[in-house]
């Protein structure tokens, strides 16, 4: 195959995306595959992540707009190269617009379509999803701030939400890789979660919205997903805290079981509600649902990643190889799935 990698983009987790793409293509690069390497946040092509018989196309104007310089891209490489790996996170590369301009273009492209990716990219869309599967998840609330000077209510409003109040989870609403994630246990700690959450958020033109979850003790698991069917379930063991961004990307500072050492009825339960929330939001491709366990047996979903990462510490190569599915089998596999 002739793949065009696309990495990087203008998102807050940009380097996790730059990690992912040239994982991605160095894999390819070394299954045999012709590459061409993309920074979307640029618009350069990256010679030294690419190889194979598919020319390198000229810079693009410096006055061009993101969206221009794909579109430029895609009609330079088509019938040069086969399908597009996006190995975007967060940002327009996984709220839906990089696809959408792909399939204006009538280029292939891995994983989900644009409707997907922009309900899965809204947490709180995503949990309305849920409660309509009766997918179990932790009650939560939507915390709206009208602008900068807005100081959002005090911790006392959770009394008045499905929240009922602390310990408490905040996140940005359309962010990923736990950039900007709090634990709230006293109400000390709140200004600075909602203060942390907020700044996380990418672009000017971004929702100020923080999700609130009910805090749920216990074990932290993950279910990938490969062409809708749950690969083995990944439990994820922080050294120190909890699993947020430093703990996801240094090496050392989490380990991994896989497959869980939890119940089966338990790992059955996490299995069909990953897989039918991956059908019901029109998942395609690849997908990532992640999960806590309590101490009652109930595993409650928190979100679904429609582009998780591939990165030295990613979860979905995890899993795929507890399946028997090497790295460069599985970037193959979601690329054939693609053109499929």
């Amino acid at each position: 195959m002739n793949v065009w990698v696309i990495m990087g983009g203008m998102s807050s987790e940009r380097e996790v995306s730059l990690d992912s793409g040239r994982a991605v293509a160095a894999a390819l690069r070394d299954g045999g595959h012709g590459v061409r390497a993309y920074d979307l946040g640029t618009g350069a092509f990256l010679p030294g992540h690419s190889t194979g018989d598919i020319p390198l196309p000229p810079a693009p104007p410096p006055e061009s707009t993101w969206g221009e310089r794909l579109l430029e891209a895609a009609r330079l490489l088509r019938g040069r190269a086969d399908v597009a790996f996006i190995a975007l996170h967060g940002g327009v590369g996984e709220n839906g617009m990089v696809q959408a301009l792909l399939e204006s273009a009538g280029f292939p492209y891995t994983g989900s379509g644009p409707s997907a990716c922009a309900v899965t990219m809204d947490k709180a869309l995503t949990k309305r999803v849920m409660g309509s599967l009766g997918v179990a998840t932790p009650p939560w609330a939507l915390l709206e701030f009208a602008g900068e000077s807005d100081p959002g209510p005090p911790p006392s409003w959770l009394g008045g939400t499905p929240v009922g109040g602390l310990p408490a989870v905040i996140k940005p609403c359309q962010e990923g890789s736990s950039v900007g994630i709090s634990i709230v246990r006293e109400s000390s700690e709140w200004e600075a979660a909602c203060s942390l959450g907020l700044r996380a958020i990418c672009g000017p033109r971004r929702p100020r919205q923080l999700l609130v979850e009910k805090y749920i003790p216990g074990l932290e698991l993950t279910a990938g997903l490969l062409g809708g069917q749950a690969l083995p379930i990944v439990e994820i063991r922080p050294r120190t805290g909890f699993y947020d961004y430093a703990r996801k990307y240094t090496t050392g500072e989490t380990s991994y079981e896989v497959p869980a050492a939890i119940p089966e009825a338990a790992a059955r339960a996490i299995r069909d509600s990953a897989e039918a929330l991956y059908r019901a939001t029109g998942c395609g491709g690849m997908a990532r649902a992640d999960y806590r366990l309590g101490s009652d047996g109930i595993p409650m979903c928190m979100e679904i990643n429609t582009i998780p990462g591939f990165t030295a510490t990613s979860l979905l190569p995890k899993a795929a190889q507890a399946a028997g599915i090497g790295f460069l089998e599985l970037v193959e596999r979601v690329c054939r799935l693609a053109l499929e």
